[in-house]
């Protein structure tokens, strides 16, 4: 039987929410995950583009099995200072961004939305110095899509005019 204030702590329930949705997200992976571009009849990614998510959601389920189990076996969780009025600024903030991010994607490309969101966290994080903020903004986001779409074969969304660019650039 699991104790009733187990049952009503923030972490348990989190716990439990992130389990049910990362074995939803495992069940329904063949609907949330786009099939690769194809060029005569064959995929252009070395690796599935499933890979990489089923392991993510995979390891995050298994965390969260290892959390409830503790939780039911009388582990206690400290929890923190109660969040203030600044902190839930700073969430919601935080989650704006990542959601414009994602929304972002397919009509902007990778390359603009990850340079935009990247500034953005940046700014929120404390960071005034916008020298540092365009460098890691704009590098950033090209030696990820650069990694993710020449070493790891990886289609990533990204406009026709900025492929062409790193297409002359880099001879391909």
């Amino acid at each position: 039987m699991i104790n009733r204030e187990v049952k009503k702590s923030p972490a348990f329930m989190f716990a439990v929410t992130v389990l049910v949705l990362a074995c939803l997200a495992l069940v329904f992976m063949g609907s949330l995950v786009a099939a690769p571009k194809l060029l005569f009849g064959r995929s252009l990614t070395a690796i599935s583009p499933d890979s990489f998510p089923f392991v993510i959601l995979t390891l995050m389920a298994l965390l969260c099995v290892l959390q409830v189990g503790m939780q039911v076996r009388g582990f206690q969780i400290e929890s923190g200072p109660a969040l203030g009025k600044d902190g839930w600024y700073r969430g919601t903030y935080f989650f704006a961004i990542l959601t414009g991010y994602a929304l972002m994607m397919v009509p902007f490309g990778f390359q603009i939305s990850s340079t935009i969101a990247t500034a953005l966290l940046s700014v929120q994080m404390g960071n005034r110095n916008w020298a540092q903020i365009a460098v890691l903004s704009i590098c950033g986001p090209s030696l990820l899509y650069l990694g993710a779409t020449r070493l790891l074969a990886v289609s990533l969304p990204e406009l026709n005019v900025i492929e062409l660019a790193y297409g002359s650039l880099l001879g391909g």
